[in-house]
């Protein structure tokens, strides 16, 4: 908790992920007084419980895909004058069948108008920029180069040094957020009072607005995930990466003529991973270790336990990716995040002066900070 006595401010944010610390920044740079209420001792959510990845090469053309690469540029700021660490590893989506070869061959040509960063690796190449790929069976890459891996735990607590330093954003952890409707806000440590109230409350629904967050049509989305012990010192992966199981769920390949081949010759051979909701991707980390997940099991109410039958698939289909030296996984855990069906953000003006904003979909650590702004010019 910082500057307990100040009672007033400009904007209230309630929530300390990724999209609360988004809008903290935006407001700073707008010189607003600006507090953010987190009711745990640090976020908790899936700002930090993913892969670290800024993923622009699997937004949506248009608006969303400009936030991510707005977002990018934010972010390169952060790593200068907030110590984040990054690696601008990029992205490698592999081709092991025709067509996904296809697809990304048909990908590209276009891929430079709209703002990407691409080019079609043959196998020998990809060897160079992504040691650790199989390099048995695979017929070439898509490599993007503007993918940037960060540690999230961490990305976050620098953040919030940051806006406290920088900018005096206040900060209230362990403080939870009872009533929330501008100009009055009751929380567990008082009474405070803001002329504007930001709710960036990830997927908790019910505490404020339950009826708004009801009537909406967002959901749940529980995901699980796993890292490996520290890979040895003389391997790397390099390269994110994921092949076509994953890619395929990208709208921006959707259009390209062989995409429905990809689609139903995947659909047959892996129709389970498919009903699960499983995409595997694979990311080393600055500890060595290699991040890999996911699956997908949308509800209001996800099932609280993992299945790990879920790990075991993820992990028997990124051996045929990827050759890892030291396959044991030391941790797993789950993630839950907020999903709609058609929106991949959410914001709601439940009263006057007080704004429901989510990122919709996993996309809060590659699209918030645009996001933001944007919030903020508008209101």
């Amino acid at each position: 908790m910082s500057n307990p006595q100040k009672k007033h401010y400009d904007l209230v944010i309630v929530g300390g992920g990724i999209v609360g610390l988004a809008h903290a920044l935006a407001a700073g740079r707008q010189g607003l007084r600006t507090a953010v209420f987190e009711r745990h001792e640090k976020p908790r959510g899936a700002s930090a419980r993913n892969f670290g990845m800024l993923w622009p090469i699997g937004q949506n053309h248009g608006l969303v895909r400009a936030r991510a690469l707005r977002s990018l540029e934010t972010w390169r700021e952060l790593f200068v004058g907030a110590g984040i660490w990054s690696d601008p590893c990029g992205s490698l989506l592999l081709a092991r069948r025709e067509e996904e070869l296809a697809v990304l061959s048909e990908f590209l040509p276009a891929s430079a108008r709209e703002g990407y960063d691409c080019v079609l690796l043959s196998p020998s190449e990809v060897a160079t920029v992504a040691p650790g790929v199989r390099q048995e069976g695979l017929l070439g890459a898509l490599h993007s180069r503007q993918e940037i891996l960060v540690n999230p735990t961490q990305a976050l607590s620098r953040l919030t040094a940051f806006l406290r330093e920088r900018h005096g954003t206040s900060f209230y952890f362990e403080t939870e957020v009872q009533q929330a409707e501008a100009p009055s806000i009751e929380t567990t440590a008082g009474k405070f009072h803001a002329d504007r109230t930001l709710i960036c409350s990830g997927t908790d629904f019910e505490t404020l607005f339950p009826a708004t967050f009801r009537e909406s049509g967002i959901t749940r989305c529980k995901l699980q995930m796993m890292k490996t012990a520290p890979q040895p010192a003389t391997w790397k992966l390099g390269a994110m990466v994921t092949d076509g199981l994953t890619f395929r769920r990208y709208q921006a390949f959707r259009d390209c003529p062989s995409y429905p081949l990809l689609q139903k010759r995947i659909l047959a051979e892996h129709q389970e991973l498919d009903l699960l909701g499983i995409t595997v991707l694979a990311a080393q980390n600055g500890d060595a270790e290699v991040i890999l997940g996911d699956s997908h099991h949308y509800a209001w109410t996800p099932p609280a336990t993992a299945d790990p039958g879920i790990d075991e698939k993820i992990i028997d289909y990124l051996q045929g990716l990827v050759e890892l030296p030291r396959p044991r996984i030391s941790e797993r855990w789950s993630a839950v995040y907020s999903s709609h069906p058609q929106r991949t953000e959410m914001i709601l003006d439940p009263v006057d002066s007080t704004r429901i904003v989510l990122a919709s979909g996993g996309n809060g650590l590659t699209t918030s900070f645009a996001l933001a702004e944007e919030t903020l010019a508008d209101w």
